[in-house]
């Protein structure tokens, strides 16, 4: 969150797994934090004390698998397997998701569905009624292909002291990053060829963010 120290944030996740492209989170300096998902198909629900099974696992009122989001090319749907709402109407199948799109989880649970950018299918859920992960976070990014990161109002995370934007993009099951400012990588140098790794810290002029290990589960 604004304001987070990086000692502290690290204390709070130092329980999750190793470090994966499909699945981290993106700690932005001064900015705030969210957790990045890679999958097609990612499970929502609620946090378990034990084995736990959702992607996104909320501190709410929800089943432990309460809903799916599904990305087919570019468009995201949402398979309900509990009680959900899409722009207050109930849903029961697979429902297509719009920028915009208000969705209720339960009777208390709600989400505002996000795609900032026309130049990408990644889409940001954003917490309507406060309900959060244990981590607490600005934000979930459902990623595509590419993540925009700087200070425009249609970049999926806007960063608006940022001189200019970075773009974090897959490649297979390589996370990369490129930007036309002069970036460096814990300490040297960045090439477009080099592979972000856990405790990856970039930096430029006026900018410094961190990858931190997040976890995957299998959404079925």
């Amino acid at each position: 969150m604004p304001g987070q120290s990086l000692r502290s944030f690290r204390r709070e996740i130092t329980t999750v797994p190793a470090f994966s492209s499909d699945s981290f989170f993106l700690w932005i300096d001064a900015i705030g934090v969210w957790q990045v998902l890679c999958q097609h198909d990612l499970l929502i629900g609620a946090a378990a004390a034990v084995d736990e099974v959702a992607d996104i696992a909320l501190l709410a009122p929800l089943s432990r698998r309460h809903a799916r989001f599904i990305r087919e090319d570019d468009a995201w749907f949402l398979l309900p397997l509990q009680p959900c709402s899409v722009g207050g109407r109930p849903v029961t199948g697979k429902t297509l998701l719009r920028n915009g799109s208000e969705l209720q989880l339960g009777d208390r649970v709600r989400l505002r569905f996000r795609i900032p950018s026309v130049l990408s299918a990644t889409a940001l859920l954003e917490f309507v009624s406060g309900h959060q992960p244990r981590l607490s976070l600005n934000g979930v990014l459902l990623m595509a292909d590419t993540l925009l990161l700087g200070p425009r109002q249609d970049y999926h995370v806007c960063c608006p002291t940022w001189p200019d934007s970075v773009v974090l993009f897959r490649r297979q099951q390589q996370l990369l990053c490129r930007s036309k400012m002069s970036l460096t990588l814990s300490d040297s140098p960045l090439s477009e060829q080099q592979d972000l790794s856990a405790g990856a810290i970039l930096c430029g002029p006026e900018l410094r963010f961190r990858l931190e290990p997040g976890r995957t589960n299998s959404a079925v």
